[in-house]
């Protein structure tokens, strides 16, 4: 099975919200879920390498020149823009203490971005759900509801959804609330965040890690996996 990642360019600019687009993070976890599900994307979703696994196994495996994105930093920087752009954001995911505090940070740091809505992911109908956010207007609108059940919403609405730009993020609304913090910088530099979360979240993610990263390279080296390594040179120009 061929899976396609796209590396992203230095700068994610206003351009990026001119046409419609959906951006998946693709770590080993959810290369992982791609391929047990037999999933193939449609071109017109962008999943772009996430995690040092996907980082190392791209450099030194498959001989891939490839700058590390961190999914986090991405949509970090994807708040600056829809601050400097003044959008319109939706979020969809995690409980609605969560989605409170994250909204109550950002509305207080991002003086420029309207959010329109938010959807606890424990409760909702996603007939219903896509409703609302095509009424409300949304421009961007990030899903967190973990890996597989996150993917799999994306997949079966985006057609569906009229917003501009819609983005898996995994379990970043709780660092957006403010509910948990990042590894340190000195580890992130190394690329260790993942020892850091493996430590502190060891009951919740050891499955993750101690089975799923020697399962990504045992698909990788037998060839069971093969990855594709694109640039994604421009969200101004490139069309998909």
């Amino acid at each position: 099975m061929k899976i396609t990642l796209h590396t992203l360019g230095e700068e994610l600019e206003c351009p990026i919200f001119e046409k419609k687009r959906t951006i998946l993070y693709g770590d080993f976890n959810v290369i992982n879920y791609l391929y047990d599900n037999k999933i193939i994307l449609e071109k017109e979703i962008i999943l772009y390498p996430d995690s040092s696994a996907v980082y190392f196994c791209a450099k030194y495996i498959l001989g891939k020149r490839l700058r590390k994105h961190v999914s986090t930093d991405i949509q970090k920087k994807l708040l600056g823009d829809s601050n400097r752009c003044s959008k319109n954001l939706f979020f969809f995911g995690d409980s609605e203490v969560i989605l409170n505090e994250l909204i109550f940070n950002i509305q207080r740091r991002y003086r420029n971005i309207k959010i329109v809505g938010h959807c606890s992911g424990y409760k909702y109908n996603s007939s219903a759900l896509v409703n609302k956010i095509n009424e409300s207007k949304a421009d961007v609108l990030f899903v967190g509801l973990g890996v597989g059940q996150q993917e799999k919403w994306i997949l079966e609405n985006f057609n569906n959804l009229n917003v501009r730009l819609i983005l898996s993020v995994g379990g970043w609304f709780q660092y957006l609330a403010g509910n948990k913090k990042r590894a340190p910088k000195v580890l992130r530099d190394f690329h260790l965040e993942w020892a850091h979360k493996l430590i502190i979240e060891y009951d919740r993610v050891w499955k993750r890690y101690l089975l799923g990263v020697p399962k990504f390279f045992y698909r990788i080296i037998t060839r069971k996996l093969v990855l594709e390594i694109k640039e994604f040179k421009s969200f101004e120009n490139t069309a998909l």
